[in-house]
């Protein structure tokens, strides 16, 4: 006789009215049935816990990325902050260069320009910061800070000799020529100009400023009226000794507001802009004279 084979019967009732639906497994067939039953659940168990996992881990790839967008503002504000402050720092070297023209003291072997502009912005991903590349940002940020406290320093330093040097010249501050003679912009430069009435070139001994008609005209510093008076070309002309070498020109007025030997303090109106002479508008022409010999007026206005 065969053996005898192992089965199973499985009734399944739908309803207490319903006929029963039997049927048989083999007992081998059900082994591999719970089998396959138990690796599935494993699988399925294993799934979710790996599903769970990676929504903790976006949960905090999500968190990374926010703080990583906030560090990227924040540097890039910080880097914005520092390139100000580099700029600030261009206008008072720029500023002391000027004062020490002024003062005649001469050019401080410490003054120096800062080198290098922007920062760790075109270092900065789009999207996410690596360990390396915050090294690389740290490291720019920290030379850049470095600079801007040795430049703080040599920039304290100057200023401290230039304002011992003032105190001790403050006659000298006084006669030395600093503002702007007038409100307006500037049509034409020191120096070499192809002139608006020949059209050939010619050397420009002073700066022409437009303004309207009778806008008043200060001493750019104390002095005395030398000349006053009409002068072919510049029209009404007027002349100021400051002393130490310093003479200013002022043409093209309108009329002046002060006298022959009259003294002037820096400030004080002494003229209008006119049209007077050879002029092709209103506007004033100011000369700047040291030891008779025209230098650049720009090289002595600070405001």
């Amino acid at each position: 006789m065969g053996k005898k084979r192992e089965v199973y019967t499985v009734v399944v009732l739908p309803s207490p009215t319903s006929e029963p639906y039997r049927f048989t497994l083999r007992k081998s067939i059900l082994r591999s049935l719970i089998g396959f039953s138990s690796v599935f659940i494993l699988l399925l168990i294993v799934f979710f816990t790996r599903y769970l996992f990676m929504l903790d881990q976006l949960s905090d790839l999500k968190d990374l990325r926010r703080e990583t967008k906030a560090q990227k503002i924040q540097i890039q504000s910080f880097v914005g902050t520092i390139d100000d402050l580099k700029d600030q720092m261009t206008r008072l070297v720029e500023f002391d260069r000027k004062l020490r023209v002024i003062t005649d003291i001469g050019i401080s072997q410490e003054n120096s320009s800062l080198l290098g502009r922007g920062g760790p912005e075109e270092d900065t991903p789009d999207s996410t910061i690596g360990s390396d590349s915050m090294s690389r940002i740290t490291s720019i940020i920290r030379s850049d800070l470095g600079e801007l406290r040795e430049e703080s320093i040599r920039q304290e330093r100057s200023f401290q000799e230039i304002s011992e040097v003032v105190r001790s010249r403050q006659s000298l501050w006084a006669s030395t020529p600093s503002v702007w003679p007038t409100d307006g912009w500037i049509s034409s430069s020191f120096g070499k100009r192809i002139s608006p009435f020949t059209g050939r070139l010619q050397r420009h001994k002073g700066i022409d400023i437009v303004a309207r008609p009778g806008t008043p005209i200060i001493a750019p510093a104390k002095g005395v009226v030398t000349y006053s008076r009409f002068n072919g070309g510049y029209g009404k002309f007027l002349k100021l000794n400051h002393g130490y070498g310093y003479v200013t020109h002022y043409g093209h007025l309108s009329k002046a507001a002060v006298k022959v030997g009259q003294k002037v303090k820096r400030g004080e109106i002494i003229g209008y802009v006119g049209n007077t002479g050879l002029s092709t508008g209103p506007h004033l022409h100011y000369e700047v004279f040291v030891n008779s010999i025209p230098v650049n007026p720009m090289k002595y206005i600070l405001n």
